[in-house]
């Protein structure tokens, strides 16, 4: 009988030696495919911001140059608002609206509403721009100002959600650049 209690006793550890290897196998796999799910879906998401972060300097370099041709702001080549030019600037911001798409698909809340904070900027320096909106060199200033301020936020955000560490703040050049005041 003894005989039998050890065999069973044998029998019953490599049953359980090979569920627990089992379960630490599938464990295992299960954690690797996240891992590698998460890095394909932050590498979308990488270039989704990487994108959108262009469009957003595409659209406020066209405005500011169109807002220096209204004398609202210094910018050394002002561009008049002739069609060509509009339609280059509507392009710029159909580009700008349709990489909200994959942000907003992919995205954490908090860049979510930095990308809604951003937009609020741009669309404002547009109206600014094409005199939409009354405004001066003062107002341009400040919306100028509230741009660069939410774009800062939206890197940051997009960092956090990349988990990629703080890299020190970004230097801003000011705007107007220091030799170009009288």
């Amino acid at each position: 009988m003894s005989g039998l209690v050890g065999q069973l006793v044998a029998l019953l550890g490599v049953v359980i030696g090979g569920v627990m290897s089992y379960l630490v196998g599938a464990l295992a796999e299960r954690n690797r495919w996240r891992r590698e799910e998460a890095t394909r879906w932050d590498g979308s998401l990488l270039q989704a911001y990487s994108d959108y972060g262009h469009a957003v300097r595409e659209c406020a370099h066209y405005y500011q140059r169109l807002a220096a041709h209204r004398g609202l702001t210094d910018h050394p080549a002002p561009l008049a608002p002739a069609d060509d030019v509009l339609e280059k600037a509507a392009a710029a911001e159909s580009r700008r609206s349709a990489m909200v798409e994959p942000i907003s698909l992919l995205s954490n809340a908090e860049t979510a509403e930095a990308v809604r904070e951003v937009n609020l900027c741009i669309w404002h320096l547009e109206w600014l721009a094409r005199g939409q909106l009354a405004g001066d060199q003062a107002s341009w200033a400040a919306a100028f100002s509230a741009y660069r301020t939410a774009r800062a936020e939206y890197y940051r955000s997009a960092r956090r959600s990349l988990r990629i560490a703080e890299m020190g703040a970004l230097r801003e050049v000011p705007w107007p650049p220091p030799w170009s005041v009288a």
